[in-house]
């Protein structure tokens, strides 16, 4: 019944939007983006699609990419580093993932200059050099690769310029002591053209105070990147591209939020102290602040890539236009992490790997000369990375993990539009085949430093395969120019595997299934008032079957916990999403966004909380469907006012923009507790631009909103029958308020 509401009222918005409206003078420029591979206006594509601009994120000043949230509804991003440096929690219209092994696929694909980045390690990242980010909502593995459940982060950097010499130089400053500066370098001749970037960023305090002397979190980064493009002729355009950076620093903090029930808790009568300050219902850090936390094992963050990439363009014909991209991503990380938040030897681990990548993928398109255009093409990816674990529980040996997981997935896939009725009615079909194997070997020790104690192993695991067809279909109408209607319904595949963090052999043996989602849509995208108001509205509903839940539960061999997938859920997703972008006149522009969620599980038949600490025995499985969807937040909006006008020979810009995103559970179980609270996120800048220089003053989180992004509990027990106790609880925290200034030269 709600989704057929919500169906009628999208209906009734296009039929009133098709109203004349009264003329108006101003217009905006046309966004151009490559949702589907093939450039189309923004108000043409029949997605659920939001284009950021290098602009836009220029004058937000946008220093990483967890800042996309605030430009697009129904999506959250969180930092997450509690086992992997700048790993990302992402979710997309309640789609989620977050673990952090480099064998579980994302659900949400982050793709650079049309490479898709496989993995959740990494995800956060700096952003320069942007020419848009497309996000994506939905299903987007037709024509974009494996694995895109819940949706794709389209980014895409500036290209060389031929017969240019150009470039920028820009200085940062700002609070806890950073210092950035990064370059641009555009050298272009008639055929050829290079573009040389790089950039450094240091951080001399961390974010937090720590009660064991110093301070935590902060980070320092490096960055390099080279791209040539040689287009000979008319027909062949060729590029080469090399990215280097490199992440140094402390990880985000680890808060314990434990309550005085929980055994990390009483753990202090061991070490002859008290119970470390844990609050009687936990939730908040036991140091009493937030700006504070209480560590005394080591902490460091390393994650360092290397990236080639090929792409060959050729228009073998007046209408035809064959493609390769071709990369190979090597990456190796490092993380060691006082995993308790207390100032006690309870909980230490280091996390270290690698992670190689190689994808190709070649296709053949037609977009003009025929009502009839289409894309065909075939796609391959290799993975395989490696996990390391030591890890101190209560006092010494060490124990030990280490994981090898594989993944070769191959498809083809093909997508056609057919345009009728004077190319009022477009009709698209399309349709991928994908076929992927993904093996594990998994050992354990419970002395990583006597080999001799191996309890799992060696090269536990094994491998499993999957092939699945996924389709799109689709129809959109203009009724006018400036008014189109469409509707889409297109499925979505996360492969099957096996869990590379489980320990119980009944576990790394079991596996997991492949999940499925089928998602309907009808959308409205309208330019009204003469072109100086796009006005775009989304309304969806999704079926969600087979869903992978990721469980962390007690082991029965050390280290005390493991995590694992199984299929265990069918959810029902359904919401509205408006963007808009609005030129008030000719100095204003406003823009903005709202999402909205209503999910619920169909079906959650599982043993969420593994064994009983009180019996030894695991709990029994039963029916959870009444519990809500991880980082599923009913509402989220963003709303930014960008103002410009002439002063003394220059251009001064002021920018103000808000966020909200409404309180959402952070766990699979909804322990209580372990929620997300609702935030409220102010941003400001003010630039004046003067010839070839900008000088800028900017904010971030202005009110500094200390929200955590990341709330967990460890072996929680079964609340009905233990009550509420875990083995302990950790947070983390969104980084606090900044403000900074920028020079900027361009030349």
């Amino acid at each position: 019944m709600k989704t057929k509401l919500l169906l009628r009222s999208a209906l009734c918005a296009a039929v009133s939007a098709a109203v004349a409206l009264p003329a108006y003078s101003l217009q905006l420029e046309e966004v151009t983006v490559t949702a589907r591979k093939k450039e189309e206006s923004i108000q043409d594509v029949p997605v659920a699609v939001t284009a950021i601009t290098g602009m836009d994120l220029e004058q937000a000043f946008t220093l990483d990419t967890t800042g996309l949230q605030a430009f697009a509804p129904n999506v959250v991003f969180d930092t997450i580093e509690m086992g992997t440096p700048g790993g990302g929690g992402f979710s997309i219209r309640g789609i989620s993932y977050q673990d952090v092994d480099k064998g579980f696929d994302p659900t949400v694909l982050v793709s650079v200059d049309d490479v898709p980045l496989a993995t959740g390690t990494g995800q956060v990242f700096d952003m320069i050099d942007i020419e848009r980010i497309e996000v994506l909502r939905g299903p987007q593995g037709t024509l974009f690769g494996k694995n895109v459940v819940g949706g794709l982060i389209n980014i895409h950097r500036v290209k060389p310029q031929l017969d240019e010499t150009s470039g920028k130089v820009r200085a940062r400053y700002g609070e806890y002591e950073k210092v950035q500066g990064d370059f641009l370098y555009n050298y272009g001749e008639e055929n050829w053209a290079i573009k040389v970037t790089g950039g450094v960023s240091e951080q001399g305090k961390g974010y937090v105070d720590n009660t064991e002397g110093g301070d935590l979190w902060y980070r320092d980064t490096q960055r390099f990147g080279a791209h040539l493009l040689w287009q000979p002729n008319d027909i062949i355009t060729a590029e080469v591209m090399y990215d280097y950076s490199n992440l140094e620093g402390d990880p985000g903090t680890v808060f314990n939020v434990s309550s005085a029930a929980d055994t990390f808790c009483n753990v202090g009568s061991f070490y002859g102290v008290a119970d470390q300050g844990c609050s009687p219902v936990g939730g908040e850090s036991s140091t009493g602040s937030r700006d504070r936390g209480s560590l005394d094992g080591e902490q460091w963050n390393e994650l360092e890539k290397h990236q080639f990439t090929a792409r060959l363009t050729a228009n073998v014909t007046d209408d035809h236009t064959l493609t390769y991209v071709g990369s190979l991503m090597k990456s190796e990380d490092d993380q060691s992490l006082d995993g308790d938040g207390q100032a006690l030897p309870i909980y230490h681990f280091r996390r270290w790997g690698d992670f190689d990548q190689f994808t190709h993928e070649l296709r053949l398109s037609r977009d003009t000369g025929s009502n009839l255009t289409w894309q065909v093409g075939i796609f391959s990816a290799y993975a395989e990375g490696t996990n390391n674990q030591a890890t101190r529980v209560l006092f010494p040996p060490r124990s030990g993990e280490f994981g090898r997981t594989t993944s070769d997935s191959y498809s083809a896939f093909g997508e056609a539009d057919l345009a009728l009725l004077d190319d009022k009615l477009v009709l698209t079909a399309g349709l991928r085949y994908i076929h992927e194997t993904k093996k594990l070997a998994r050992a354990a020790w419970a002395n990583i430093d006597d080999p001799s104690t191996i309890n799992l192993g060696p090269n536990a695991g094994g491998s499993t395969s999957n092939s699945k067809n996924i389709y799109r279909l689709g129809a959109r109408y203009h009724f006018t120019d400036d008014v189109m209607m469409y509707f889409t319904t297109s499925t979505g595949f996360r492969s099957g595997g096996l869990s590379p963090r489980a320990l119980d052999p009944e576990y790394l043996s079991q596996g997991y299934k492949p999940e499925e989602l089928t998602n309907y849509e009808i959308g409205l995208r309208t330019t009204l008032f003469d072109g100086s108001l796009n006005f775009n509205l989304t309304a969806f509903q999704m079926d969600y079957e087979d869903m992978q839940v990721e469980l962390a539960i007690p082991a029965t061999i050390a280290p005390f916990t493991q995590n694992f997938v199984v299929n265990a859920g069918q959810a029902s997703i359904q919401g509205l999403e408006l963007d808009f972008n609005w030129l008030i006149n000719d100095w204003w522009r406003l823009s903005g966004n709202v999402g909205t969620l209503d999910s619920e599980y169909d079906e959650l038949f599982v043993n969420l909380y593994g064994i009983s600490p009180s019996t030894g025995l695991p709990y029994s499985t039963r029916d959870e469907s009444g519990l809500e969807l991880r980082r599923s937040p009913e509402l989220s909006y963003g709303l930014a006012s960008t103002m410009n006008w002439e002063v003394g020979g220059g251009s001064l810009t002021w920018r103000l923009s808000y966020s909200w995103t409404d309180e959402y559970e952070a766990t699979t179980t909804n322990y209580p507790g372990s929620g997300v609270e609702e935030t409220g996120m102010v941003d400001s800048s003010l630039s004046f631009a003067l010839e070839q220089w900008q000088f800028s003053l900017f904010g971030r989180n202005l009110t500094d909103d200390d929200s955590w992004t990341h709330n967990y509990v460890v072996n929680g027990t079964r609340l009905d029958v233990e009550g509420d106790s875990a083995l302990w609880r950790f947070a983390q925290r969104r980084p606090p308020r900044e403000i900074g200034m920028e020079v900027l030269y361009k030349f």
